[in-house]
């Protein structure tokens, strides 16, 4: 990749300057196709008229993951720009898959910097050099980064608004769980199995949590609530129902990922053990969160739980 890069300096801060090109610089799409977990993305510029280059140092992030790792990417960029004056752009690859389930997201894509001269691409910094660096950035792989999101959980939960129809059918769903009681509490237990037993050994040198971790999480619950529906979502229902079963639990089974999410958003609180989907159910809901005791660990849930007041780290 080529490019013609220019840089000023005023009193030790870094000022990028763009121009807008009346060509399409084909270099920035390729960037930004590198940016995409999947080889065959094809970006396209929108229509010139429409282009409106940056002012300021830009961040932006490679897409990596499945849907809580999107969101953690997205997130990551707008609450980094808000924190540090930079421009947010984010790769038309990620933008595409989350319009698939949230609307009104307001982020432009990295695409849109095709008819802009650009004199600097973005330099992958590490996460304790975010507030260091003067220049645009690129987020660290899986950027995960709690301490920026965090202060920012309310407006974070207006960002993340699911479409209707996934809405409508979460709802639904609820309804059908309560089986007619009115004034229920629902309490949306996320519970991560199949693919984390080698993650977490290799990472934490630990072993999978035990059902004893859900069970001592959902007494504390029933003994506050009267009337209390227990909703599982998880990668391993089979395991659930045998070790987690009873007349108030419900474990969720068939749903697609994006309906399971918004199911958990849409209960009052929240019981996880680890991963950044549990975390975006639980962050989503906004009510009193109890997350699994993985000591001494960067899990995005056991992260979180260190930085809002209504999250709760548990044995």
């Amino acid at each position: 990749m080529s490019a013609k890069f220019r840089t000023k300096h005023y009193e030790n801060q870094q000022v990028i300057t763009y121009t807008l090109s009346p060509y399409p610089q084909n270099q920035m799409l390729e960037y930004e196709s590198n940016l995409c977990e999947s080889p065959n993305v094809h970006t396209k510029p929108p229509r010139h008229n429409n282009i409106r280059c940056p002012q300021k140092p830009i961040v932006t992030v490679q897409q990596l993951g499945r849907l809580g790792n999107e969101m953690y990417e997205y997130i990551s960029v707008w609450s980094i720009a808000k924190k540090t004056g930079r421009e947010p752009y984010i790769p038309s690859c990620l933008i595409h898959d989350l319009e698939k389930i949230f609307r009104n997201l307001t982020l432009p894509p990295l695409s849109y910097l095709a008819y802009c001269t650009v004199e600097e691409y973005p330099v992958q910094v590490m996460r304790n050099m975010v507030d260091h660096y003067n220049g645009s950035i690129l987020l660290p792989t899986y950027a995960q980064l709690p301490k920026y999101t965090a202060p920012l959980a309310s407006e974070v939960r207006q960002i993340f608004q699911f479409k209707e129809h996934i809405v409508d059918e979460s709802q639904r769903l609820l309804h059908s769980a309560s089986r007619g009681v009115k004034n229920i509490t629902y309490v949306g237990v996320h519970v991560r199995r199949t693919d984390y037993k080698e993650h977490l050994q290799l990472l934490y040198s630990t072993t999978m949590v035990k059902p004893d971790f859900f069970l001592r999480q959902m007494n504390v619950l029933r003994n506050i609530y009267k009337r209390v529906m227990f909703v599982v979502v998880s990668d391993d229902p089979e395991w659930c129902e045998r070790e987690l079963g009873g007349d108030d639990i419900l474990v969720m089974r068939n749903n697609s990922p994006a309906l399971d999410l918004a199911i958990m958003a849409a209960c009052n609180h929240s019981i996880i053990d680890y991963g950044t989907y549990g975390m975006w159910g639980a962050m989503l809901a906004g009510g009193d969160t109890f997350v699994y005791n993985l000591t001494n660990s960067y899990d995005a849930a056991y992260e979180m739980a260190s930085l809002l007041p209504n999250w709760h780290i548990a044995t």
